[in-house]
């Protein structure tokens, strides 16, 4: 089924949630399904912390619901019984009230969770387990659900193309990672502000096909202070089933200065990424992963503070 999305999925909330968010989740389970779970992180997986864990488990013959909090998981809940049959369709609502989460299944009410950690800490939906992913209708945006003339790219369906443009993410806390709404496309611009430590020795910017950097990289932009004897370099690469390719190494001035503010604008053009930092052309790095379609996610890591990422 080419059109559903890829699992495990990880997306941003833009905006995050607020009383009155809401979110519809339509798929398939599997044929030999056990479990799969549906989460509200305030990180881009499970590591951090979780609002909702909503986790059907077809053998225990129940749905488990639960909190994270600084590595510890809370009491479970779990009446209800078992909504969720195998190799049938679904469709999960959730809700955010004043109190917590309302769960529909199937258009019937299934249960409430009250909130355990502030709902405003909330940033990121986590889909994963024994199911297939048709559409979702996000929260706090606009609704969208599968249909014809939908982007496609390699059987993932880049559903945001059609969400409401994300707000800023403000601050954000490094490591830092996102997907890219709408995904990229000729003329998408990714904005990156951000300070380098006083002492930093070296940062990353990868642009992912995937939620980690286990998957393959279209763009690694790898900026070196002082590593590994190397000063005042940003080395650019790509990685493609585990293997990296050959560095590019060129440049014209190095534009980052330790403990000093910059703006990075990475412009996706039909053949190429073009950087350029603080207004001012940089680089070029040609595209080596095909179709670059399939880059969805943006990480960076290392010594360094942001201040905002935004897409455009």
């Amino acid at each position: 089924m080419g059109n559903n999305i890829a699992l495990p999925y990880s997306g941003h909330i833009p905006g995050g949630v607020q009383v009155g968010s809401e979110v519809v989740i339509t798929g398939k389970t599997a044929p030999n399904f056990e479990r799969f779970s549906i989460n509200l992180c305030t990180g881009a997986n499970l590591d951090q912390d979780c609002a909702l864990h909503f986790n059907p488990r077809f053998s225990d013959g129940k749905v488990v619901r639960n909190h994270k909090q600084a590595g510890n998981w809370g009491g479970e809940e779990t009446n209800g019984g078992m909504p969720f049959k195998r190799d049938h369709s679904f469709e999960i609502y959730i809700k955010a009230t004043q109190q917590g989460y309302e769960v529909k299944v199937n258009h019937d009410h299934f249960c409430n969770f009250n909130h355990r950690i502030p709902k405003e800490s909330v940033q990121f939906l986590h889909i994963a387990g024994d199911c297939i992913i048709t559409s979702i209708q996000p929260l706090g945006g606009q609704s969208y659900s599968m249909g014809q003339n939908f982007p496609q790219a390699q059987g993932q369906f880049l559903f945001t193309q059609y969400a409401a443009p994300a707000a800023p993410i403000h601050n954000p806390p490094v490591p830092f990672s996102t997907s890219i709404p709408g995904g990229l496309y000729p003329g998408k611009m990714i904005f990156i502000t951000g300070v380098p430590s006083p002492n930093a020795n070296k940062f990353t910017i990868n642009l992912i096909c995937g939620p980690s950097d286990a998957s393959d990289i279209s763009l690694h932009f790898d900026v070196r202070f002082n590593f590994n004897g190397e000063r005042n370099l940003v080395v650019r690469n790509h990685k493609q089933n585990g293997s990296w390719g050959q560095e590019e190494r060129q440049q014209s001035h190095f534009p980052f200065i330790p403990g000093t503010s910059f703006e990075l604008v990475i412009l996706t053009e039909p053949n190429c990424f073009k950087v350029a930092v603080n207004n001012q052309h940089f680089i070029e790095f040609a595209h080596r992963v095909q179709p670059f379609q399939r880059t969805d996610h943006v990480t960076v890591n290392g010594d360094i503070s942001l201040s905002q990422v935004r897409f455009q």
